[in-house]
This record gives C-alpha cells, structure tokens and sequence, in this order.
C-alpha cells in the first residue's frame, strides 16, 4: 500500500492508549518513527492512491496495514510463523485485560487474583518467546508485547507488584525495542506520568504503603533485588532490562514435557507467595519447623525414656547409660532449634529473644524427661493389673497401642504446656498414625491411665481424665458443640470437652459430649451416647436388647 504523494501515516492517539503505543513502536520497525497526534480516538491514517485516507481502528487492522508498507518487516511470510505472531498478539489482548483488573482492584483478594491472572498469560507469552534465537529480528509481537512490559515494570517500580519477575525474554526483547531509534518518544517520561495518573485512587494499588500488600517479603531472597544483574542504558528510566547478549536462563525448549512442569511450578510459585504473604504481612516469610526432625526427635525422647525397648539393640546396662546421655544432648540441640522455629512464626518475632527463650523452654522439657518416666511407668502397671492377656511389663512396653500413644501423649502435652502446639500436635498425629489413637497433645491424663486395645479412641483438646482410668476402643471423649464468636468464627480454647473422675471405666463405643462431669467410681457401659453429668460411682448403660424367638 504505497503512500501518495510522500505522505507518510499518521498516527492519531488518545491519552494513554495502549493500541496507539504498539502502532507507533510498529511503525519505528518500519523505518517511520513518528509520535502519535493527540485526538479524541486512536485511528491510523493512510494514504491511499484511490481514497482520500483509508482510517483503520483495530489494532491488528493497523499492524497488518503497516505491514504491507514494509513486507515481512512486522509479520512473517510463513504462514504457519504468521499465525503463530497473531495468535501471540491475541494473548497479549488478554493480557491488556488482566493489567486492567490489577489497577483497579478494590480489595487485596481480587488484586491477587488479578496478578495471578495477569502472570499466568505473561507467563505464556515468555514462553512463546523460546525458539526465537539469542538476538532474533524483531517483529510485531515485540512492538506489541512492550508497551504492555513497560506498564507492568512502572507498576513494579512504583507500588511492588513484581509483575515482571522472571519474564526475563519479554524484557530483554521489550527494551530491544525500546532502543530503537525514534521509540523513546513514544513511551517517555510524559506516557509514564499519564499512565500512573489515570490510576483510580481507590485502587488498592494506590493505598499508602501500610495499607498496601508488600510482596517483597513472600518473596525472600528472590524478591531482595528485583532485578539484580538490570542497569539502565538509555535516558528512559522506566524499562530497564537485561542486554540481548547477557545469558538468560531457560528450561531446554526439546522437551514438551518439562515444559509443562514448569507453567505447573510457576503457578504454583504464585499461589504459595499469596497465601504466604497473607499469613505474614509485611516481612519475610519464616522457615517452618521440619516435620521429620519432629518425628525424630520423638523417637530420640522414647528411646532415652525407654533405651532397652527403643534403643540400639544389645544395649547393656553401661552402654545403656552412654546411648541416653549422648541422645540427651541431641534432643536438646534439635528441640532448640525446632521451638526457635515455631515461635518465629508469631506475628512480631525477633529473632534474639525467640532463640533465648528457645533455650530456656528446651532445659526445661529436658528437666521433666524423669517426670513422664514416672508417670508412664504408673500407666504401664495399670495395663499389666487391667489385661489378664498381659504376660509381662516389658511385652506391654513393646507392644500395647495404648501403652505407646499414652507415653507419647505425655511427650506432646509436656511440649504443648511450654507454649509449642505447633511441635505438640506433629508429635500426636504421628502417635494417631502409628496406633490409631487420637488424643489432642492439650488434654490433661492424670496417672495409670490405660487405654485398652484402643483402635479409634478420640480424646478432645480440654479432657482432663483422672488417675486410674480405663478406656476401650472407640470411645470418644468429644465436645458436644462449638461457641461462635457473633461473626461466624469459632471461638477457640473454650472448655468444651468431658472431665472424667478418678477410677472411671468408660467401655467400648461410649461417646462422651460436652462439659460434662464423669463422676469418680462411674462405669459408663458400651455404646453408650452421653451428654449429662454422671454422678460418682453410678453406672450407665443403654437399654437392654429384647430376644424375640
């Protein structure tokens, strides 16, 4: 489409129009640079031998015109490669969408979603950019895909969205384009003050810093610089990018399959980043305590309780002493360093006291180890008087469920009364796992506690069970319903499970509910479904079963 008499095109834009940037960055690939003429509409003027002006208003209207001034400058002459530049073209008007919907979002959820969105076709389109080459020919997706890589960076710089991380090809290729002669007039210092003006200042985008999300800190050292190896070249200080010939890392392009695995990793990256900002506003995202570590350092604890049982094999009595004094050392090392780890965790954590009191709170737990020792020793003579199948203590240490989730509840709940629920409840859910008995690390279980069998046994978080009590299996000592707090909220730590007496026996299948008082001396029978208060020494039972012949 030659132009008639010299006329060149020209380029009518609207204030902050996206479509008018990408045609005046097509239109410097041509070898025409010109800036946009303000106007109340984005149009592009051509001259036509046969028309007076031929006026096009849709954007890839616009760039396949341009095209056919300069013939395979924007688009490939391939059809296959010419389809793919199109198809790119239409994500990147999705993209456009998404970028709308981060600035003007009206609450921090739908600014995640938004930015979830937006990434997600950012994160296509990089991936579009695979196969072009260390230093390919720039072409129409680049004068599209720039523009919009330049909106997202003055985002980035100005209220930390960390749109662009690790669209490392988009950049490059973006500030490529922007190097062009004739293309800093068109996204200059102007464009970026009327892009952040038109801004809504209700957006959440554009609430002062202490009420804005701040995703550095979910970031950690991926976020702390942005873009480290970045060095502005040019007098436009907002796009700053990567060389063409600095070495950009990306997966291997042969195979299809990792790929796939890494869009996977990439969304999941960034729904793990928004619920970790979420759950630590405002600072870096701190280490969890190691769920493994926790196992082992239970195991530890047993085996020093019980070195002959839960230790090495052939121990004797002097190796035996050597195992638990040099085990002793370990536990305390590991459960400082796990307490530190859970107590850094609280909202306003400095690292200094929460390590001191780590200390402090791990003598602590090692100066009760001969406490628990003497308490589940109680509960090992009760199941040996309680089970006449029991031949010995040392097969009940070895081998009873009970005997074994009782020992390590008394573990758990020693933890939990430090202030470590975190530490306790990893503790008693492997207990739960091994035996089948599920006892909240916060119950209290006085001495010669015998749980018999024990499969499927639930104990709430406020039980308090007396001395000499015996369970069977499926009992649940469970709360009968939860207080809300007015605003659909549960209020936590309330009392709201049984208090069982002194010599209580409660037999198999009993559900015991409520805050309710079990009286000492009581027997409630099998079965049984219970929420009333049960006086001393009474016996409940369901109604005897009628035998019709």
């Amino acid at each position: 489409m030659p132009c008639a008499r010299g006329q060149g095109p020209r380029l009518i834009a609207s204030r902050d129009c996206l479509t008018a940037q990408r045609a005046a960055l097509a239109l410097v690939l041509c070898g025409r640079p010109a800036k946009p003429v303000v106007g109340p509409h984005t149009e592009l003027r051509l001259a036509d031998p046969f028309r007076q002006d031929l006026v096009l208003r849709e954007p890839l209207a616009m760039l396949a015109a341009l095209d056919a001034l300069c013939p395979g400058t924007l688009f490939s002459t391939d059809p296959e490669l010419r389809a793919g530049q199109q198809g790119l073209i239409g994500h990147a008007a999705d993209a456009d969408a998404r970028l709308a919907e981060v600035t003007k979002a009206r609450n921090h959820r739908d600014l995640d979603i938004a930015i979830h969105l937006l990434r997600d076709v950012m994160l296509r389109i990089e991936r579009s950019f695979d196969n072009r080459g260390a230093a390919p020919v720039l072409d129409a997706r680049d004068a599209v895909i720039a523009p919009l890589i330049w909106r997202m960076m003055l985002l980035d710089r100005h209220y930390c969205t960390y749109l662009c991380l690790g669209l490392d090809r988009s950049m490059a290729l973006a500030g490529r384009m922007l190097d062009l002669p004739g293309a800093d007039v068109v996204l200059d210092d102007l464009a970026a003050g009327e892009f952040l003006d038109q801004l809504s200042p209700e957006a959440v985008i554009r609430l002062p810093e202490d009420r804005r999300p701040d995703w550095a800190p979910a970031l950690g050292p991926a976020g702390r610089p942005q873009y480290p190896s970045i060095r502005p070249r040019r007098k436009n200080p907002i796009l700053t990018v990567r060389k063409s010939s600095d070495p950009v890392s990306q997966p291997n392009p042969s195979n299809s399959d990792d790929g796939q695995l890494d869009v996977i990793a990439e969304k999941l990256r960034l729904i793990r980043i928004t619920s970790q900002q979420r759950r630590y506003p405002g600072r870096t995202t701190p280490r969890l305590p190691s769920r493994s570590v926790v196992i082992r350092l239970l195991s530890n604890v047993v085996g020093a309780l019980y070195p002959r049982h839960f230790g090495p094999a052939g121990l004797n009595a002097q190796t035996a002493d050597i195992f638990v004094a040099q085990t002793l050392r370990t536990i305390r090392q590991r459960l400082t360093e796990q307490l530190e780890l859970e107590w850094l965790l609280q909202p306003d954590a400095e690292q200094l006291p929460c390590r001191r009191r780590a200390r402090t709170d791990a003598d602590a737990f090692m100066a009760g180890l001969p406490q628990i020792r003497d308490l589940h020793d109680t509960d090992i003579n009760a199941a040996f008087q309680g089970d006449p199948s029991a031949k010995s203590l040392d097969e009940i240490v070895l081998c009873f469920p009970g005997i074994a989730a009782i020992l390590r509840h008394r573990i758990a709940h020693s933890l939990y009364k430090l202030g470590a629920p975190m530490l306790a409840r990893i503790m008693a859910e492997h207990s739960h796992s091994l035996s089948g008995i599920d006892i909240h690390p916060g119950a209290k279980i006085g001495p010669a506690c015998f749980i018999d069998h024990g499969t499927g046994v639930v104990i709430g978080e406020t039980a308090v069970i007396g001395r000499n009590v015996r369970i069977y299996q499926q009992v649940t000592l469970g709360a009968k319903r939860f207080e809300s707090d007015g605003e659909g909220g549960l209020v936590k730590g309330q009392p709201r499970h049984p208090l069982v007496g002194d010599d209580v026996v409660i037999y198999a299948g009993a559900n015991i509910l409520g805050r309710i008082e079990i009286g000492k001396g009581a027997v409630i029978g099998g079965g049984v479904w219970l929420t009333d208060s049960v006086p001393p020494g009474a016996v409940v039972t369901q109604a005897k079963p009628s035998l019709n012949t």
